[in-house]
């Protein structure tokens, strides 16, 4: 090592040169890092542009922590409401969707169509007609179960009249 130095001493060209070299090493780095030191404000300027100004100097990994649990809650909300949709349509079966009217003159000698038959039904054709007979003497409301788009067959006393069982038709194509 000795020699080496006792060389370098003797040589000073040789000095000139080394340091030479690391003069342009050295330049070579502090063009390098201030080309990296440029390039970093870029890509800052462009994260602030991207996050907007609300978001500087917060802690990206928090964000997206933060991102996954309201995410994670959004989805048994989801769950929850999908849950009870399924509850309300299965209640939708069951209430009046369908509506039919038929007005008509059952009795010739009284004048225009006074009387009516309306059908109201679920979605299983299932609910009941209301008629009303409208006659010289006075008005006379019925009330008839339907189920499944026909009278009760059982009981003599719910047949459906024609009138009737066109209102309960009308309710049925009405959907």
């Amino acid at each position: 090592m000795e020699e080496y130095v006792l060389s370098l001493v003797e040589n000073p060209l040789a000095v000139l040169i080394a340091f030479g070299v690391l003069g342009a090493v050295c330049l070579i780095l502090f063009i390098w890092n201030i080309c990296l030191t440029s390039r970093q404000g870029k890509i800052a300027d462009e994260v602030e542009e991207f996050m907007g100004s609300d978001f500087a100097g917060l802690n990206l990994e928090k964000m997206f922590v933060d991102f996954i649990k309201q995410s994670r809650t959004v989805d048994k909300q989801e769950q929850e409401i999908l849950a009870k949709m399924s509850e309300v349509e299965e209640r939708l079966t069951y209430i009046i969707q369908r509506v039919g009217v038929v007005r008509y003159n059952p009795f010739p000698e009284v004048g225009g169509d006074m009387s009516f038959s309306i059908a109201l039904l679920d979605n299983t054709f299932s609910g009941f007609v209301i008629t009303g007979i409208y006659t010289r003497q006075g008005s006379f409301t019925y009330l008839k179960p339907v189920r499944k788009g026909k009278g009760d067959e059982k009981d003599s006393r719910y047949r459906l009249s024609k009138e009737e069982m066109d209102a309960v038709d009308r309710a049925i194509a009405s959907h």
